[in-house]
């Protein structure tokens, strides 16, 4: 290719045989020959176009401006690929591409965008050196202004990476030339859905573009759209971050991130999973040692809800088992119970897949089925080490489920989680996976379910009076005061079996707040439009509602005998259960959510 240029220039007489050997000799052996006779002045831009398009009939262009290019069409593949190659995507008629190049005699180059592009032909277009590099230099920075227009907001903060490396942000975007603009991006991405309050970041790539969307108060809201060609970056990023295979794009993969953010512990629980488009990924956050902070009541219980999980979890053995799908806050509740428990006196254990958060005084055991280390293993290892407390993250099988009861029935308190709807299906749940029923209504003391609702904006709700129907707000009303009373019940039959003074003064105290709010009774609602406090969504953070089911003698006789879920609900009920429907009526009477939302979690409406 370089011969046959220098031949014709040494035929037209604008190069000598001496120049051709001493651009032999200096000439780099993948430097573009083109580029190498103009930057050293052996051609100049004008003459070698003359030559193109009078000798080789390939058009020339001289001038050209940027908003000329067809953005959808580079947006087809990677800028990188743009810039190694320094041919950019022209034109796109009739399956012939046409590419802006300097030099059309790069046959490999020319070959390698057309296997790009899945196009019959692609015809070279020859511009100077110069305008292609103008060209590519505003490609390169339009790519990184879409991260610059992101992070510029975030100049005053630090994103620290833990184990892996180190991450200083300020130092980062001091750096932002040499600095790779992925790891600007993909920083930005992590710091503001942490500062925004979410609990997952999902990267997700389609057929155009890639959206990020962030889950903020149980509901995904997008956060930005980027070119799709930014896909393979943000994900080898990301992989690296979470020390995760980059090379392996056809298998689902799972890792952790460490990061300080405003001096605050982060992990990432990062999964990938290969889509049609790319692979898919979603970040779980938790900060740590919010998980430390909490107390049982700040859980969101009703007062005779606490004092039920609060006696059960002081218990000297049995089963307490907590439920619901994933991200209804079941780690939070059963960490913030043994952190209540945990004290020098008590040996706590636990199996989890994963550890969430490392405890100080508790004992973790981190769950990997690759090597063999099970639940069911580790719980076997578990009653050979004196233990007091055990938490099994999660029973997923009869073996797990049994040796768990063993250790219920031996002894030990046990704390687990499974996933069902609602506190009455766990029993038969258990008995469906092969556990005995005398078992069951033996070994467990306590099953609490348990979902995640929104609360409304304190600075913007609205009175519902004012916005519902009154017909419709009267049932309401009708339906939460019901609900209310069904708590003083509750309280009352405490209170009298109750003999310590001091417990005794904090019932009476409690009756009365809920006699009073019902007495006052005030709804609220959303406002649709909310306001800046909330991000005009009308909500503000998330809370608990809870169901819970104390086995007693009358639901142990009912499990015993095989009865349904239904049936096992209908005798809690009776016995002053309330559900999780009606603890989510309690909370919209206390003017902490709205119907809206208690319906559009526990009921789809």
């Amino acid at each position: 290719m370089n011969e046959k240029i220098l031949k014709l220039l040494l035929k037209l007489g604008i190069l000598s045989s001496g120049q051709i050997n001493e651009i032999s000799q200096k000439i780099k052996p993948n430097e573009d020959i083109v580029f190498f006779l103009i930057e050293n002045g052996y051609i100049d831009e004008e003459t070698f176009l003359k030559i193109i398009a009078r000798h080789f009939g390939i058009e020339t262009l001289k001038e050209l401006s940027f908003t000329d290019l067809d953005e959808n069409l580079i947006n087809r593949i990677s800028i990188d690929l743009i810039l190694k190659y320094k041919i950019i995507p022209f034109r796109l008629e009739n399956g012939i591409l046409k590419v802006l190049t300097v030099n059309p005699f790069n046959s490999n180059n020319l070959s390698t965008f057309r296997f790009l592009f899945k196009v019959d032909k692609v015809v070279p277009v020859v511009v100077p050196p110069s305008l292609m590099e103008s060209l590519l230099s505003n490609l390169e920075k339009k790519d990184e202004s879409i991260v610059e227009e992101i992070v510029s907001q975030f100049q005053d903060e630090a994103v620290e990476e833990e184990e892996i490396e180190t991450v200083d942000w300020e130092q980062a975007l001091k750096a932002a030339k040499e600095e790779a603009p992925i790891i600007k991006l993909v920083n930005a991405i992590i710091y503001e859905g942490v500062k925004k309050g979410a609990s997952d970041i999902h990267i997700e790539p389609q057929e155009k573009d890639v959206v990020v969307r962030y889950r903020i108060d149980g509901v995904l809201r997008v956060f930005q759209r980027f070119p799709k060609r930014l896909k393979d970056a943000i994900v080898a990023r990301i992989k690296i971050m979470a020390n995760l295979d980059i090379s392996e794009r056809r298998k689902p993969q799972d890792g952790r991130i460490r990061l300080v953010i405003e001096r605050r512990k982060i992990d990432l629980r990062v999964s990938t999973l290969p889509t049609i488009y790319g692979e898919k990924i979603v970040m779980r956050i938790q900060e740590a040692e919010k998980y430390l902070q909490f107390t049982l009541e700040d859980l969101g219980f009703e007062a005779d809800n606490l004092l039920l999980f609060r006696h059960h979890i002081w218990q000297p053995w049995g089963m307490v088992l907590v439920t619901g799908p994933t991200g209804s806050g079941k780690t939070t509740t059963l960490y913030t119970a043994l952190q209540e428990r945990n004290t020098p006196e008590v040996n706590i254990m636990t199996a989890e897949d994963p550890v969430e958060v490392a405890i100080p005084g508790i004992n973790q055991v981190q769950i990997n089925e690759r090597i063999g280390l099970t639940f069911a293993s580790v719980l076997r290892a578990f009653l050979r080490q004196d233990p007091d407390i055990i938490l099994v993250g999660e029973i997923r099988d009869l073996e797990t489920a049994e040796i768990a009861i063993k250790a219920a029935l031996t002894g030990h308190l046990v704390f687990s989680t499974l996933h069902t709807n609602d506190a009455p299906s766990t029993t038969t749940r258990l008995v469906d996976m092969g556990v005995e029923p005398f078992l069951v209504g033996t070994a467990v003391n306590l099953i609490v379910a348990q979902r995640l609702i929104r609360r409304l904006c304190p600075k913007c709700k609205l009175k519902a009076k004012e916005v519902y129907p009154q017909e419709y707000y009267q049932e309401l009303e009708k339906n939460v005061k019901n609900s209310i009373k069904r708590v003083v019940e509750n309280l009352h039959k405490r209170l009298n079996k109750e003999k310590n003074p001091q417990m005794k003064e904090k019932l009476v105290n409690a009756i009365k707040d809920y006699q009073n709010l019902y007495s006052n009774l005030e709804l609220y609602t959303e406002n649709p439009e909310g306001c800046e406090y909330c991000n005009h969504t009308g909500y503000k953070g998330r809370m608990a509602v809870h169901e819970l089911l104390e086995i007693t003698e009358g639901i142990k006789k009912l499990i015993l005998r095989g009865a349904n879920s239904e049936e096992i609900k209908l005798e809690a009920i009776n016995e002053g259960m309330r559900t999780l429907y009606e603890d989510g009526l309690v909370k919209v009477g206390k003017g902490l959510t709205s119907i809206e939302e208690v319906k559009r979690v526990l009921i789809g409406d």
